[in-house]
This record gives structure tokens, C-alpha cells and sequence, in this order.
């Protein structure tokens, strides 16, 4: 009887210390992960329509890009525009700047805006692929999309 009883308990006790090292190593995983991606920059680059209004009624402003710093810490921001075709990069030369500074580079504090707007016309359209990129100045391209790029692009009919 005393026999069974250790069994018993040298089974549950290794069980149990199955149960831990098992639960310390995924969390050990996920911990290295978090670690990792906490220094990566992250920003969410999204072209937006835009429809000037009030004072900025007849700017000729109808296009934008929209970028959100998702990372813990400040980025600085040194050109955002289009991809062409052939993998270069293009800023758009009208670009109106609404409380926002208009030159580059801007430093983007965590879970902040910056937003650029461009009079994107027909001509220029179709030397665009379906991408707007950010640079930062610590060299990462960060490229985005949305569906008012892809209605922009459908329009012209590329």
C-alpha cells in the first residue's frame, strides 16, 4: 500500500513538473519574441483619399498618404511618396501641408500621425504601381496600400 501510495505521488509530482517546464518554455519563446519585434519599426503607411475643404477648397488636393509610428519608440521620417513600375521612388511635387511641417525629415513621436497630401492627376497616375512607401532615416522602406489607391488606379484604368 505505502508501494502505491509513492507511485502516486512521484507520478503527480513529475506531471507536474511536466505541466511547468513546458508552460516556462513557451513563455520563454514568446518573451524572445516580444523582445524582438519591440525594436522593430512599425509604421502603417496608407494612401487616403482627401477632400479639401474651407480654405483648402481649390487647392487641386485630392490624394494623401496617411503614416502612424505603431512602434514604442520615435521615428524620423525622410521622404514618403509613390513606387513606380521600375522599383523608384516618387514624391509627387504639389504638396500642401495642413498643422502639420511640410519639409522632411519629421520626427514621429509613438502612436502619432503624419499626413501628406499630393493633386495626384490622370497623367501622373499610371506611371504608379499599387504602393506608397515611407523612408526613415534608420534605412527600413515601409510600403502600403489601400482600397483608395486601388479605386484611384481602377479609375484611370491601368
Amino acid at each position: 500500500m505505502e508501494m502505491l501510495n509513492q507511485q502516486n505521488i512521484t507520478l503527480v509530482t513529475a506531471i507536474i513538473g511536466a505541466v511547468c517546464g513546458v508552460s516556462g518554455a513557451i513563455l520563454g519563446v514568446i518573451n524572445t519574441w516580444n523582445q524582438l519585434t519591440k525594436n522593430k519599426v512599425r509604421l502603417k503607411v496608407t494612401p487616403v483619399h482627401a477632400i479639401p475643404v474651407g480654405t483648402l477648397a481649390n487647392s487641386g488636393v485630392n490624394f494623401g498618404i496617411e503614416v502612424i509610428n505603431l512602434s514604442d519608440f520615435p521615428v524620423t521620417i525622410s521622404d514618403v511618396g509613390f513606387l513606380l513600375k521600375n522599383k523608384k521612388r516618387a514624391t509627387l511635387c504639389m504638396v500642401i501641408s495642413i498643422d502639420q511641417p511640410a519639409k522632411l525629415p519629421i520626427r514621429l513621436e509613438p502612436r502619432t500621425a503624419y499626413k501628406k497630401y499630393f493633386n495626384i492627376d490622370e497623367a501622373k497616375l499610371p506611371k504608379l504601381t499599387k504602393y506608397a512607401y515611407v523612408d526613415t532615416q534608420c534605412g527600413e522602406l515601409i510600403t502600403g496600400t489601400s482600397g483608395a489607391l486601388k479605386q484611384k488606379i481602377k479609375e484611370v484604368g491601368i
